[in-house]
């Protein structure tokens, strides 16, 4: 069975979320604890703000590659944290630079997870985004 290109891309899409939302509590250490919410809407995001997370994802596979392998050849623990704080700060900033928060974009990612149509819209723009 062969994988479509869309499902290995909506793959990269979520995993690099998932490293954004796993590297946010290294920079929340600092802030109180937030309140719980009462559960919300499905997030609709816009057009705007779905070219933006495509453009995001693209520079935050970037990033990620560029430091996924800093970070497995690091000599100490406190090194591989130094890279993750580094490597959570340019996420956080190209995500930024997208004119997203980093709750919008994982928002988004988190939309796109129970959604194929908002999954195949992300991926088209990913692919202009290129």
């Amino acid at each position: 069975m062969k994988i479509q290109p869309s499902v290995l891309t909506l793959a990269t899409v979520l995993a690099g979320a998932v490293l954004l939302a796993l590297s946010l509590p290294i920079q929340a250490q600092d802030s109180p604890p937030q309140q719980s919410q009462p559960p919300t809407q499905q997030f609709e995001p816009s057009q705007d703000q779905l070219a933006s997370f495509a453009s995001a994802v693209v520079q935050v596979q970037q990033i990620r590659s560029k430091w996924q392998t800093r970070m497995q050849d690091a000599d100490s623990a406190e090194k591989t944290r130094e890279f993750q704080t580094q490597a959570t700060a340019e996420i956080t900033s190209a995500v930024q630079e997208q004119g997203l928060t980093v709750e919008t974009y994982n928002a988004i990612a988190t939309a796109a997870r129970d959604n194929p149509e908002l999954v195949n819209r992300i991926v088209k723009l990913m692919e202009q985004a290129r």
